[in-house]
């Protein structure tokens, strides 16, 4: 089954007051999928093959972790953060080959595991607490070391330095997969669409610290401009609760708009605005990034719009805010 390139639901309302757009930066407006999806199966393979020297076929071309598992649980929810995610893929992986081998939990396959931790995330249990209900505690590697991996990876040693003011402890050589990000929207993107009448503009993103600070100076680059009006990180809020998406409304005085994503998280963010909002809170439409089965899996969800990128919101706007 699929969907056009661009889809609403049917008989959607705008708000009558329709000025704000709020951006998720990661897989929306940049191109992560090489770089912060690849660093979680990169730490997931460090520790299980070399902290903890496991072996799942590596040496025959075999894969721990791919890319469609991270998106899995992406889709489950409470996943935003990818140094959590990272710590999932690694727990999950070394538990497989260690703690639950030859048994049915072992065998039980990733997408199964995501449905289990989307059941716990719509019940306000998922994910970090999650992770740690579910997984042994032997098989989960310490946050700290977790963390730092991470960090190594991403960042690469001389970005580390740079940024950080530290030495790598595990990957002294590692280049760093940042420089693997590209920008998902052209250098006028957001000239248009102030010209269409969106002139309230912000970011919420599960980014903290440093990684907003990079993608934020690398934006002004692309564009040429500061087009944000607000930035809320995870450093502030973390998505999917609510307040975050109430701040940067209150920050630029929006009267109505969208926010576009393309997790769980970033629908459960306006979701949860939703389910909570007062009579005096504007309206926010829910526009989702997705390809093909994702994209049925967010229209049955409940999305208000799905675009293939984020220049199709452009085609997305009702006539009177393009005039």
């Amino acid at each position: 089954m699929s969907i056009p390139t661009i889809w609403k639901r049917p008989h959607l309302s705008f708000p009558s007051v329709f000025d704000t757009i709020f951006f998720d930066v990661d897989g929306v407006l940049i191109k992560t999928k090489a770089s912060f999806q690849a660093t979680g199966i990169a730490v997931a393979e460090y520790v299980v093959g070399v902290i903890l020297s496991l072996d799942w076929g590596q040496n025959e071309g075999k894969s721990l972790v791919m890319t469609r598992d991270v998106e899995d649980f992406k889709r489950a929810g409470g996943f935003n953060d990818d140094i959590l995610t990272s710590y999932l893929l690694a727990s999950l992986s070394t538990a497989r080959l260690r703690e639950w081998n030859r048994t049915a939990l072992a065998g039980r396959s990733t997408q199964e595991w995501a449905q289990l931790a989307r059941a716990a995330q719509l019940q306000g249990h998922g994910g970090r607490e999650w992770v740690e209900t579910v997984l042994p505690p032997s098989a989960r590697t310490d946050y700290h070391i977790i963390i730092d991996l991470y960090h190594e990876i991403y960042w690469g040693a001389e970005e580390l330095k740079r940024r950080f003011k530290c030495e790598p402890r595990y990957l002294p050589h590692a280049e760093g997969l940042v420089h693997n990000e590209e920008m998902l929207y052209s250098s006028d993107f957001f000239a248009r669409l102030r010209a269409a009448g969106l002139v309230r503009m912000g970011m919420i993103t599960g980014r903290f610290g440093q990684e907003v600070h990079s993608a934020l100076e690398r934006m002004i680059a692309h564009s040429g401009e500061c087009w944000w009006d607000v930035v809320v990180s995870s450093d502030l809020y973390k998505k999917p609760d609510p307040q975050a998406l109430r701040f940067a409304i209150n920050a630029v005085g929006s009267k109505g708009g969208l926010y576009i994503g393309d997790t769980a998280d970033d629908f459960d963010l306006v979701r949860n605005y939703k389910a909570s909002q007062l009579a005096s809170e504007p309206d926010i439409l829910m526009v989702m990034v997705a390809q093909e089965d994702e994209a049925v899996l967010y229209q049955q969800r409940g999305a208000d719009i799905i675009v293939s990128s984020v220049e199709d919101l452009l085609a997305c706007l009702p006539i009177h805010t393009q005039m």
